[in-house]
């Protein structure tokens, strides 16, 4: 069952072990969230093993034991873990402002005009749900 947001930021190695345990349909254990983060970079299995263990105690995973191996599972959905990241990143690094970060990405040529119409669309239904009606063209 997810639950609510911890009240703890998360680094980028922390969301790609939520990453990994999302993943298991079963949690996984600390060996499997090893194994999936060492298939795309080296990293220190003890290193894995600490981070799990600090997410545990923070509230973002839970660990049960089956079969006699500790399975971790996330506590919270993956976009709910997404937009505490990206509400702590805009906070850090535009002051709060997201369109700021949005005009960045749109300065910097880093957002395709496939995800230009997927956010105008998004706009446009939150402009709706806003005002109960059409917005403005």
């Amino acid at each position: 069952m997810m639950g609510q947001v911890p009240d703890a930021s998360l680094t980028a190695v922390q969301f790609e072990i939520l990453e990994a345990a999302w993943g298991a349909a079963d949690g996984a254990s600390v060996a499997e969230i090893w194994e999936a983060i060492v298939a795309s970079r080296e990293v220190g299995r003890t290193t894995i093993l600490n981070l799990v263990d600090r997410l545990e105690k923070r509230g973002w995973l839970a660990r049960k034991k089956v079969d006699g191996v500790f399975r971790y599972t996330p506590t919270v959905s993956r976009e709910k873990a997404a937009e505490s990241v990206a509400a702590d990143f805009v906070d850090a690094f535009f002051s709060g402002s997201a369109s700021e970060l949005v005009m960045s990405l749109l300065g910097s040529k880093r957002i395709s005009a496939d995800e230009v119409e997927q956010l105008r669309g998004l706009l446009d239904a939150r402009a709706r749900d806003k005002k109960g009606k059409e917005p403005r063209k």
